[in-house]
């Protein structure tokens, strides 16, 4: 078949699979990271772009594909897979214009002179959006993001992302600022933690170097500020990031932040700050759902070279998260032990490293019982909703202890526990960590109850 109706036919397939596939998986799997590469005799060989896009459209879509092309094309055709980047490259690039190809289609590994400047801005170069994996629930704030990239200081001013421990909060916000400094050097641009601005603001403040300080802040094009709830309860640093956003956003420059909760939900953060928070654009990101921790799974093992088989990588994805970070910290671990050991990672590699199935270790039932009985209340209190003090402590311990030594995910937590939401156990298993990390009268409570158990 002739190039041009190959390409009109994969347009056909592509214009069907829209119809039926969430605007995400469209544009993670198959908007211009799929083409066909020959037709020939009702064998028809599809091209993608990477490996682990090969893998997911073979193992959830190719059924799909093959009855749409079996329909366009009146046969019964065999489907093959094949991983060609350069191919559909070269053919995607020629339908651009000039204009439009000042812009990479593809952001692949940055050069060693941008890796430094990347670092020098406080900016891991892997956070970019080719590897930020889209799916239902970080959806609208990638697109916001995007969009941003595109027209700074546009619709979206300010940004504020905001979602649980470990979703990819971090991730977007660099991904902003490592594209807007690939694309528009000129642009003067800010990434930091808000710890970051307390601690500048504060060093200003004890060399007298306040006005060095303010131009720092004020005089940039673009200010992305992680993790802003923690300027909740700082007055001085308050009314500092008061004055700098004001003056950015009078002047017309783009914010970005990102906040672990809703602002509304900031209860020691001022009722003006709050207000200009949520003055823009404000997009939530849930935490992923199985089939997104799937994508991200087999993105990052592709991406660590492991070779784990698909159905492995579905059932660590049911066991694992939902945090994004959790899921790249197991594949971390079982990389290094297959690695130094020799080890193919299969099932058996998995439960020894990982230990999906529970193997002599606390059930979450012994857990609530020892909980309910250290702090002198009942199980049933601990699963209820009172609000009370001695009840909030004790059920915090007790999802994060079941977290730590079962093998229970958050949801299932969440259920055990009165069928909360599983955020809330993400929220109550990432602070019972900060406090047994801080150490003091809690973290030694939490060992106690632990080695009684």
């Amino acid at each position: 078949m002739e190039g041009n109706n190959k390409e009109a036919l994969w347009e056909s397939v592509l214009a069907e699979l829209q119809l039926s596939l969430s605007g995400a998986n469209f544009q993670t799997w198959f908007k211009g990271k799929t083409g066909l590469l020959s037709v020939e005799e009702g064998t028809i060989e599809i091209g993608c772009f990477s490996s682990y896009n090969k893998v997911w459209i073979e193992e959830r879509y190719l059924g799909k594909i093959k009855e749409i092309l079996d329909h366009l094309t009146g046969n019964s055709n065999t489907l093959t897979c094949k991983v060609a980047p350069s191919v559909l490259q070269t053919k995607r690039l020629k339908t651009l214009t000039p204009e439009d190809q000042t812009v990479p289609l593809f952001e692949g590994p940055v050069s060693e002179p941008l890796n430094e400047e990347l670092e020098s801005a406080g900016l891991n170069p892997n956070y970019s959006f080719s590897n930020f994996i889209v799916g239902q629930t970080n959806e609208l704030a990638y697109a916001v993001a995007k969009a941003i990239v595109d027209e700074p200081s546009g619709r979206y001013n300010p940004l504020l992302i905001y979602g649980g421990v470990g979703v990819g909060k971090t991730h977007l916000l660099q991904a902003v600022a490592h594209t807007l400094i690939l694309r528009r050097a000129s642009l003067k641009l800010l990434y930091c933690s808000s710890e970051t601005f307390t601690n500048d603001m504060v060093e200003a403040i004890q060399k007298r170097q306040t006005f060095s300080f303010r131009n720092r802040y004020r005089g940039v094009d673009v200010l992305l500020v992680d993790d802003i709830q923690f300027i909740a309860g700082r007055e001085s640093t308050q009314e500092q990031f008061f004055h700098t956003f004001n003056e950015l956003y009078v002047r017309g420059k783009q914010i970005v932040l990102s906040c672990d909760r809703k602002p509304e939900d900031l209860y020691n953060l001022e009722t003006r700050l709050k207000n200009r928070f949520v003055g823009g654009m404000v997009a939530k990101i849930d935490p992923p759902n199985k089939e997104l921790r799937e994508a991200v799974l087999l993105a990052k093992s592709r991406a660590l070279g492991l070779d784990i088989d698909f159905s492995l990588i579905s059932s660590l994805a049911e066991s694992l998260g939902p945090s994004i970070r959790e899921l790249e910290g197991a594949l971390m671990r079982l990389a290094a032990v297959s690695r130094l050991t020799k080890q193919k990672i299969d099932k058996n590699l998995v439960q020894t490293v990982i230990g999906l199935e529970k193997r002599n270790g606390n059930s979450a039932s012994q857990i609530l019982t020892s909980v309910a009985s250290f702090f002198s209340v009942s199980e049933e209190e601990l699963r209820g909703s009172g609000r009370n003090k001695n009840l909030v402590f004790p059920r915090q311990v007790a999802m994060y202890l079941m977290r730590q030594d079962t093998p229970l995910s958050y949801q299932k937590i969440a259920a055990l526990m009165g069928g909360r939401d599983h955020t809330t156990v993400l929220y109550s298993v990432g602070k019972i960590e900060a406090l047994v990390k801080n150490g003091g009268e809690p973290a030694r409570l939490v060992q106690t109850l632990r080695a009684q158990i």
